[in-house]
């Protein structure tokens, strides 16, 4: 019986010391891990989610509407509401003002050939580009790159891009990090940012 009993109570610490082991186990790999701002941020523009902060106030459209109607009996008590113009309820348009009236004497051809010939407008200045900053969070899949290259505006065609990324093989090899892109920026400078295999030639 003594031996019995040394051997249940060697067993129940064993039990106990594994599942101790194993919960250790579960939180070094990244069960309980916290996530900043900014991966939050990213990860909610992926899944078409909006982030707001704690000190924003959240309505329902019933709750817009009944502050919308109390603003409005509160500011114009008796007068008549303005009300928006709508397809149903357009505003009449203003009537076009009356050309000046000139003296026909005043049409004479003018004196200076070069005045009387219309100008040309000046090209308008290239505009210069815009820098845009965009961050690669670990474990992002080519498809959610493209998805935020293309939502801050630095890629055009979402498919157009993974196809020459696929081209170049970077399908699963992408470097994290903050880079610095331009709006309109050629893809195979793109992929050459971000793919440690081209950026390594």
């Amino acid at each position: 019986m003594i031996k019995n009993r040394y051997f249940m109570l060697g067993l129940g610490c064993g039990l106990i010391a594994g599942a101790l082991l194993l919960q250790l186990m579960i939180l070094g790999q990244g069960g309980g891990k916290l996530y900043t701002a900014d991966q939050v941020q990213q990860a909610a523009e992926q899944l078409g989610l909006k982030v707001v902060d704690a000190h924003e106030e959240l309505l329902t459209e019933e709750q817009w509407q009944e502050k919308a109607g109390n603003g409005q009996e509160d500011a114009g008590a008796g007068a008549e509401p303005d009300v928006p113009a709508s397809p149903r309820n357009p505003k009449a348009p203003e009537a076009p003002a009356a050309p000046a009236k000139r003296d026909p004497a005043e049409n004479k051809p003018a004196a200076n050939p070069e005045a009387a010939k219309p100008q040309t407008p000046a090209k308008p200045a290239k505009p210069a580009a815009v820098s845009v900053e965009y961050k690669i969070a670990y474990g992002s899949t080519l498809a959610g790159v493209a998805e935020g290259l293309y939502k801050a505006g630095v890629i055009t065609d979402k498919e157009a891009f993974l196809k020459a990324a696929k081209a170049k093989k970077i399908n699963n090899k992408i470097r994290t990090g903050t880079y610095a892109f331009t709006e309109g920026e050629d893809y195979d400078s793109i992929i050459a940012k971000i793919s440690p295999k081209a950026s390594g030639k």
